[in-house]
């Protein structure tokens, strides 16, 4: 278990985004990034990155990547209480956030009050302890939940009551899906261990399995460490499997349905010495990846090295290693990760650590009188006593 955890760790270290204080850099240049240089190649639809290529480190606005920024202040209510590290799913009308410990998945409008639990914490039907992924489906009134080591689905309408669970085709350590209400299928994406059928498959609401795609040299050794990782960021259902011990070359893929394979989109050529710890995952316009060196703690257990964060244009090919920092607030240092998912930039943070941040920031000179105006505004509404804030932008296409 010890492992497992710092497994988790270290995906969340991967997800992290040093931010700075740079509110004028925006100014000076509207898009750093179209003046890097070309750092990879394109083959067929597959884009190689060359790591030796990336060598300047660029500051990134979030404003280049996402369209206006919201902030929202979570209801108070005792039974909204979020705290500590969650995933979140923003949707057109709602705010879905994962359990907890031994707290269930909540769900809020998009102003922040809350509505109701999703299913409770337990091992009873309709209840789980560790979950691992989620989907929000506004249209057809669904929430679809996977926990660890699950051999279903499980269901809930968005007033939280339980439906009918859906069987998976085989049971999944850890993995990622999509449901496609439409078509009543699932695509399922599942962790393969040494001897598994498949990596990718598609299923009907009942367990069936139509489509499989064998794992071949993508199985992974028999440990919890290693993560599955989808974003959810464009049309095409991507696939990335983080290897970490040992870490091994690997690929972004997408899977395509129509010749049911897996078919790589995007990698990075590293020293054939030593592999780093890294993954990617992919914006509508841009690749994105990270590195980190392993550092062994103990005997049986490593940690990562404090990760470097690149992004590639997916047309250009043009790429730099990034800081990306929010010029919205002009804050820096940020001490919870952001995450680019559901197409959305998402940093869901605690009120104490949010106003320690801006405090910061805001005995800093250079920022904007707008930026200013904003952080003071957002630093003077927090308690430290409330529940979690969600800021929260859609990313441009």
């Amino acid at each position: 278990m010890k492992t497992n955890l710092l497994a988790h760790g270290f995906i969340a270290c991967c997800l992290f985004s040093s931010f700075i204080c740079a509110d004028g850099f925006a100014q000076t240049v509207k898009n750093p990034l179209a003046r890097s240089p070309i750092v990879a190649k394109r083959t067929g639809q597959l884009v190689t990155a060359e790591l030796k290529a990336l060598k300047d480190t660029i500051n990134l606005p979030l404003s280049q990547l996402t369209e206006e920024l919201q902030i929202v202040k979570l209801d108070n209510r005792d039974e909204a209480l979020i705290g500590g590290w969650t995933r979140t799913t923003i949707g057109k009308k709602h705010i879905l956030i994962s359990n907890n410990k031994q707290t269930p998945y909540k769900l809020f409008d998009r102003n922040g009050k809350f509505l109701t639990n999703i299913g409770s914490y337990g091992q009873g039907p309709n209840e789980y302890l560790n979950t691992y992924a989620e989907q929000l489906d506004e249209e057809r009134n669904r929430i679809y939940i996977l926990p660890w080591q699950s051999d279903k689905l499980l269901v809930f309408d968005l007033k939280g009551q339980p439906q009918p669970p859906i069987p998976l085709g085989a049971r999944v350590p850890k993995g990622q899906f999509r449901v496609d209400g439409a078509k009543s299928e699932v695509t399922v994406t599942a962790l393969p261990f040494k001897g598994s059928a498949a990596v990718v498959w598609v299923q009907d609401f009942k367990g069936k399995r139509k489509k499989v795609v064998a794992p071949k040299h993508l199985e992974v050794p028999q440990d919890f460490s290693n993560e599955v990782l989808n974003d959810n960021n464009a049309a095409t259902y991507n696939v990335m499997l983080a290897v970490i011990m040992p870490p091994r070359i690997d690929s972004l893929y997408h899977y395509n349905p129509t010749a049911n394979k897996l078919e790589a989109c995007f990698t990075v050529k590293y020293p054939e010495d030593k592999i780093p710890w890294h993954d990617y995952s992919e914006l509508p316009a841009y690749y994105q990846g990270n590195v980190s060196s392993p550092i062994q703690v103990s005997k049986t257990t490593w940690v990562g090295s404090k990760p470097a964060y690149y992004m590639d244009y997916k047309k250009s090919l043009r790429g730099s290693y990034v800081r990306l920092y929010n010029d919205f607030l002009g804050t820096s240092d940020m001490t919870v990760w952001p995450l680019f998912s559901n197409g959305y930039y998402v940093l869901n943070q605690e009120p104490l650590q949010l106003q320690e941040t801006l405090e910061k920031e805001l005995k800093k000179k250079g920022l904007s009188a707008k930026a200013r105006a904003r952080a003071q505004k957002l630093f003077d509404s927090l308690n430290e006593n409330d529940n979690n804030v969600v800021i929260f932008a859609k990313l441009k296409p």
